[in-house]
């Protein structure tokens, strides 16, 4: 596709997509990241990352100075970091992809970025069976190629980020219906209208929602099937959101899948078990499905074991289940709210002392500072 045709192609969303000859990526010498720039050294401005409310701009390159590179022949497609942590690679590897349906030449493979340096240049990447499967779905065949190390390529097709961590939550319209025309023309799996996404499968050891066994059950009898996401092929998580009515999930990584997919005649509740939990998901959500999740903050503290080889794994949020009960029966996801289930003293004290013995380990209060003891104290509320 001719250069000055590229930006038009897109509808005129924002996106936009660079076709450089000779690019060399590069790692960005003592700041992190790469540098992506043309063949005068000068920064493609497409290639910036987008993370966190922040853009990792590159920085003008001598293309002059001597350094020891590859170099890929043919024509290849820019998608930025390769992540693999599943919320990580789905939020923000596929960002760039729908760039797929603009460019009409034949590409030689896709171009990923390792964000964590290693000794090779250049392989091919390794995926998982999920990552596989992913790409598989979206219709992508070609190889895909991780750069680690300095890297000049033919022509490199480079386009703007389409979702990301924190502005880009909610993706542009072009990484859309890129993502929901290939994802949401799935047949749906009949028979679980009502769905609770559980991370209990992960065990104590990954913190989550303190007593979470508690809420399955509360839940299954309001008929709410339970769900273990990470347990399911990526086929199988797609078509059972898609069959589903009502969704209730802690936040967590799996509603980014459902983010892609969701639809806005279905009604999906977030259980905050993280202060800031749906800080992404929020925006994603409902720019994705065009309609707003219920979130609901009923955390009344956040306890933390003392030895947690990652400290955001060793934290669990202690909720205010009644609260929690009255605001899904609010919000039309409990038929039955005198049917709900009290969580005693009696119990959480017991369960507590259960997670210090299982978990070799001392639980007490994290202590913050703050907004965030003001978040984890007096926000036990409904956000519509």
């Amino acid at each position: 596709m001719p250069k000055d045709q590229l930006s038009a192609a897109v509808g005129g969303s924002g996106e936009a997509i660079t076709l450089v000859d000779h690019a060399l990526i590069l790692p960005r010498n003592g700041k992190g990241g790469f540098a992506v720039v043309d063949g005068q050294g000068a920064p493609v401005v497409d290639a910036v990352t987008f993370r966190k409310d922040g853009y990792e701009y590159s920085d003008f390159v001598d293309r002059d100075l001597p350094r020891k590179t590859r170099t890929l022949t043919g024509t290849y497609l820019y998608a930025g970091d390769y992540w693999d942590h599943f919320g990580h690679f789905i939020f923000e590897s596929l960002a760039r992809l729908w760039a797929l349906d603009h460019v009409d030449e034949p590409l030689d493979g896709i171009i990923f970025l390792s964000p964590r340096r290693s000794a090779t240049v250049e392989k091919t990447v390794t995926v998982n069976s999920f990552q596989d499967r992913l790409f598989r779905l979206l219709g992508i065949r070609i190889p895909l190629i991780l750069i680690a190390d300095p890297t000049e390529i033919d022509r490199l097709y480079v386009p703007r980020q389409g979702c990301g961590m924190g502005g880009l939550a909610a993706g542009t319209p072009a990484h859309r219906r890129f993502l929901q025309s290939r994802l949401r023309n799935m047949a749906a799996k009949p028979g679980v209208e009502r769905l609770y996404l559980t991370r209990s499968n992960y065990g104590l050891r990954r913190g989550g929602i303190f007593g979470e066994g508690f809420l399955e059950q509360s839940l299954e009898a309001q008929g709410y099937a339970i769900y273990a996401p990470e347990t399911a092929t990526v086929e199988d998580q797609i078509a059972t959101y898609l069959g589903a009515r009502q969704i209730i999930a802690p936040d967590s990584s799996a509603l980014h899948l459902f983010g892609f997919v969701g639809r806005a005649d279905q009604n999906l509740a977030v259980v905050l078990r993280r202060p800031d939990g749906a800080k992404d998901l929020l925006p994603q959500i409902t720019g994705f499905t065009g309609k707003k999740p219920l979130v609901v903050n009923c955390i009344t503290r956040i306890l933390s074991r003392n030895n947690a080889r990652i400290s955001s794994w060793g934290h669990f949020a202690d909720l205010d289940f009644a609260a929690l009960g009255a605001a899904l029966h609010q919000g039309g996801y409990i038929d039955n709210v005198s049917a709900w289930p009290v969580f005693s003293d009696w119990r959480r004290e017991r369960m507590l002392r259960t997670y210090e013995q299982r978990l070799d380990c001392t639980l007490t209060e994290l202590r913050t500072t703050g907004a965030d003891s003001v978040t984890l104290q007096d926000q036990s509320a409904v956000l519509r």
